[in-house]
């Protein structure tokens, strides 16, 4: 009974501006001032939004709302905005201040390393260890909540800012290399702006840490796609996320709805690397695409 269920065409409930699935990871644990490093590779493609940002997850809080308790601090990649990044803070009230910089590469190209650093007297923000852009104090003294570490891919609704989505772009991706986070340790640490700040931890995506990231499944309003356990891949030594169609059928690789040999040598394909990561191909739900994977589908196609 359990592999006809695998069969099954997963249908998710959407509202209107629901139209395809995205993937989110973020921290278990909340953080407060350190810097924050990613290696990473943005997906390219209008209405895309590629990010690498912290959050202060105000649904945890037993008091007040998101206007009271909003702090976010983002690096943002606009699918259809090549040589640019977007850097912004979040704040109560709400109200916000973004940087767009112009960069001297496609970052949809090519893996680059991105940081930043939040202490209590200014936030800084680095693109292969050279300072970009700076908030002083005045802009981020009620930066003074705990936030999640996050990243994700999901469409906007606004073309205005990032062009017109269409769904036959799909499927895109992006890539996350590593990801490092250093406590703030003032006149203490090795590293960053005047040796402030001590490594805690690197996570280089060879294995999926359930202990440090969960997978969202989450929405919210302006973004066309529902957050999905799905769309979130540890492969080939990368955290990858995936925007992909709302309908899902596990082993069902080329999604043409029906499972067959063609599924099984697509699998293999993504295996041996010689193509990206597909959602379907996880059927097991592991985060890993595997020889397991391929496997299952040949079990499907035999029917046992």
């Amino acid at each position: 009974m359990l592999k006809y269920l695998f069969l099954i065409f997963i249908i998710f409930s959407y509202s209107i501006s629901q139209e395809c699935l995205g993937g989110e990871l973020r921290t278990i644990e909340s953080y407060t001032h350190g810097r924050y490093e990613v290696n990473m590779k943005p997906a390219y493609g209008d209405g895309y939004v590629s990010s690498f940002f912290t959050y202060h997850d105000f649904w945890e809080t037993t008091f007040g709302n998101w206007q009271t308790f909003i702090n976010e601090i983002d690096i943002e990649f606009i699918g259809n905005t090549p040589n640019s990044i977007q850097l912004t803070t979040h704040h109560p009230g709400p109200w916000s201040e973004t940087e767009i910089l112009n960069i001297n590469f496609n970052p949809f190209d090519e893996y680059h390393i991105y940081a930043f650093e939040w202490t209590p007297s200014y936030i800084k923000w680095f693109i292969d260890n050279e300072e970009v852009y700076t908030q002083p104090y005045d802009i981020v003294l009620d930066m003074i909540y705990p936030q999640k570490i996050m990243l994700n891919i999901w469409a906007t609704v606004f073309e205005d800012w990032a062009g017109e989505w269409v769904s036959e772009s799909l499927p895109v991706y992006s890539y996350y290399d590593f990801i490092k986070y250093y406590s703030f340790d003032e006149n203490n640490g090795n590293y960053g702006t005047e040796d402030n700040f001590s490594l805690e931890w690197t996570d280089d995506f060879d294995t999926y840490d359930n202990s440090r990231w969960i997978e969202a499944t989450h929405n919210f309003d302006g973004n066309r796609c529902q957050f999905s356990a799905y769309n979130t891949l540890i492969h080939n030594g990368m955290a990858v996320l995936q925007a992909s169609n709302i309908d899902v059928m596990l082993g069902d690789i080329n999604a043409d709805d029906i499972i067959n040999i063609s599924d099984i040598v697509a699998c293999i394909n993504i295996i041996l690397n010689f193509h990206p990561p597909i959602n379907a191909s996880d059927y097991n739900q592991d985060n890993y695409i595997n020889i397991i994977d391929a496997v299952s589908i040949v079990g499907i196609i035999l029917g046992e």
